[in-house]
């Protein structure tokens, strides 16, 4: 991977190659997020949950532009590699691997409603670093409010998603 180019003092504090490596990574997985969350719109096609599926990937697919201008602003890089890789991993997520048959029914349903709140989980534990990183570098290009402000939102997505699982549970595991 390159090497971040960015010469702000605080920003100088902090590690780049490892903090541009972990921004990459989540990059990655909002990448598929994406695909993942459009896949369970497909999923829930027709009901009261679709357009909320919706929602939530228009919402990703906003944080993952601004994670990626917070890269460039740091003056740091994309990788190019994890790039193609997020191609493919939008691919196979919107061919949605987890849930084939679009099942709301299947035991399959109920892992990819786990799968969508440990991904924002892992959204949310970003956010909290990139606080906490703000606070302590406070003139290192971070937005502590804005990164507070995303970790609560990721936490609020993440409820929503448990609102529907919890909301659609019986139709998976109650025997009718």
């Amino acid at each position: 991977m390159d090497t971040p180019r960015n010469d702000s003092n605080q920003l100088n504090q902090i590690n780049q190659h490892e903090l541009q490596d972990y921004l990459n990574h989540h990059l990655l997985g909002a990448k598929s997020g994406i695909r993942l969350f459009q896949a369970a719109a497909d999923t829930w096609d027709g009901t009261e949950y679709e357009q909320e599926f919706r929602d939530l990937s228009g919402e990703v697919t906003e944080e993952k532009e601004e994670l990626e201008q917070l890269i460039d602003r740091l003056g740091l890089r994309q990788s190019i590699v994890e790039n193609a890789l997020g191609l493919a991993a939008g691919v196979a997520g919107r061919l949605n691997p987890v849930n084939i048959t679009r099942s709301k029914s299947e035991g399959m349903t109920q892992v990819e409603m786990d799968i969508l709140q440990s991904a924002l989980q892992g959204k949310a534990g970003m956010y909290a670093v990139l606080a906490k990183l703000a606070e302590r570098f406070p003139d290192a290009g971070l937005d502590g409010q804005r990164m507070k402000d995303l970790y609560q939102q990721a936490q609020d997505q993440q409820a929503r998603v448990r609102r529907i699982s919890d909301a659609t549970m019986d139709t998976r595991f109650v025997a009718h």
